[in-house]
């Protein structure tokens, strides 16, 4: 690769190529191993990880600029899909395509009291290869993973670049490191519902026996902060008067943990289940988060392809189209009379003859179990994917190269592998709070297969960025032999 990151001669990408690799070497010419320094300082962390994975002290570094400038478009995108579930309850023919089942139906339906809108999600993203352009791929509203941990992960690996000698850039609005956004994002639910009594009693929901290290430390961190928080299976609520229990738990407001794939199975054989939470839902003094809507409509990967749908475009305006173009890619329901995106193609054709440009994607599904990656796959296994796609209606969506980055190995050889790397936004009540970022050698970028997350820091570029506030480090020069990261 030459010239600027991004394509674009004079305009900088996402990545501060330049501190990343400063920061690489200087790691790597500290006298005196790495590696017991960052077991160490794991060692005495608070847990950031619900599977075991290498933690890489080198952050993921975002130009502050340019993060700003993006944020604006994630935020509108939030918002979008806060107007598709409200879409989706005024329009039959929207209801019939979604085809989301009795049970979904009747918890969406209940679930009114509390306003269209996808109050906490991680947009899973890739900066395009060649480009750093952010794409998201994909909407996690259910129970986005990382609301907790990716600010333990920034703060983790600060302290390891610390205690290490290396001047590194001091965290920039959009560093994810405070443990009480999430619980804000609680309160100010029950403060618009007229609900908030200085004393909020909140609920974190996961199944007996199954609960993630993340909804245990999320309890924990929230009674360290005086809340009257508990571990709750939902299967257990049950009303009397106004009032929610969970258990011997009176409660206001809970965080439902639980994701759509899990709550699905709960719900969906379970008649006196649904009965009890769309009772509560529309009667009792209590805050859903997030609300049914963003879990089964804003969620769904149909939701994807929706505005680039002919038959939906009235829906949405001129704008909303351009923002959907301009953040996501092409995608459509493999449905008959679909087309590829020149729009004569058959799509179903296109997908069999160019798997190297698709991806497939099932509404719901949990870490990445539910993608095939066309480029990825055999021959005979994607025909099998195409046609087992057409069966169900899935979605097809047009792959996104995602740029590399170097993730650093202090007991690995060789020591730095460079990955390709997602580039996730955190949005809680409809603003964007920080990123998170999964490297793997794999082509589905997932903890669970394989991969491992990055710290990501955000931090401002004198040369480019105007002065950044509190920056420690003054090295603008990329070190001999780092100028080759980006490639």
């Amino acid at each position: 690769m030459t010239g600027a990151p991004d394509g674009t001669a004079g305009r900088p990408g996402m990545i501060d190529w330049a501190v990343a690799g400063t920061l690489l070497a200087a790691l790597q010419a500290r006298p005196g191993p790495l590696e017991p320094l960052l077991t160490e300082v794991v060692r005495t962390a608070p847990p950031f990880r619900n599977t075991d994975y290498p933690l890489s002290p080198l952050p993921l570094v975002a130009r502050h600029h340019t993060v700003t400038a993006a944020v604006p478009a994630v935020e509108r995108y939030v918002a979008l899909l806060g107007r598709i579930t409200t879409l989706y309850r005024e329009t039959p023919a929207l209801r019939r395509w979604y085809a989301l089942g009795p049970a979904a139906e009747a918890l969406v339906d209940a679930d009114r009291q509390a306003p269209d809108e996808v109050t906490v999600c991680r947009l899973d993203g890739y900066l395009e290869q060649g480009t750093e352009r952010l794409r998201l791929l994909e909407n996690n509203a259910d129970a986005p993973a990382g609301t907790l941990f990716s600010a333990r992960i920034n703060r983790v690996v600060g302290t390891v670049l610390d205690r290490a000698g290396v001047s590194a850039p001091a965290a920039e609005a959009y560093t994810l490191s405070s443990e009480r956004t999430l619980l804000d994002v609680l309160v100010d639910a029950l403060r618009r519902r007229g609900l908030d009594t200085g004393a909020p009693r909140v609920a974190v929901l996961q199944p007996t026996g199954r609960s993630n290290l993340e909804s245990v430390e999320m309890v924990a961190a929230f009674r360290r902060r005086g809340v009257a928080a508990v571990l709750a299976d939902p299967r257990e609520l049950r009303q009397v008067g106004g009032t929610v229990w969970f258990g011997p738990h009176p409660v206001d407001v809970c965080w439902n943990k639980v994701n759509t794939v899990a709550w699905r199975t709960l719900v969906e054989s379970d008649a006196d289940l649904v009965g009890r939470w769309t009772r509560a839902l529309a009667t009792a003094d209590f805050v859903h988060v997030n609300p049914f809507g963003a879990r089964y409509v804003a969620e769904s990967k149909l939701t994807l392809a929706l505005p680039w749908d002919p038959r939906f475009a009235d829906l949405f305006t001129a704008a909303e189209r351009a923002l959907v173009a301009d953040l996501l890619p092409w995608a459509r329901r493999l449905e008959p009379g679909a087309a590829a995106p020149d729009g004569v193609t058959p799509l179903d054709v296109d997908l069999v003859e160019h798997p190297d440009r698709y991806v497939l994607k099932e509404p719901y599904d949990i870490r990445g179990d539910g993608v095939t990656v066309g480029r990825a796959a055999g021959r005979t296994a994607w025909r099998q994917a195409v046609d087992r796609a057409a069966a169900h209606k899935l979605v097809a969506q047009r792959y996104v190269a995602p740029t590399a980055y170097p993730v650093l190995r202090p007991d690995g050889e060789p020591p730095v592998v460079t990955m390709p790397v997602s580039f996730d936004s955190f949005v809680l009540g409809g603003r964007v709070h920080g990123f998170g970022s999964k490297a793997s050698l794999n082509p589905r970028l997932n903890v669970f297969q394989g991969g491992q997350k990055l710290a990501v820091h955000v931090t401002g570029q004198a040369t480019e960025d105007g002065p950044a506030s509190d920056r420690r480090t003054t090295a603008t020069t990329v070190p001999d032999g780092v100028a080759s990261l980006r490639e």
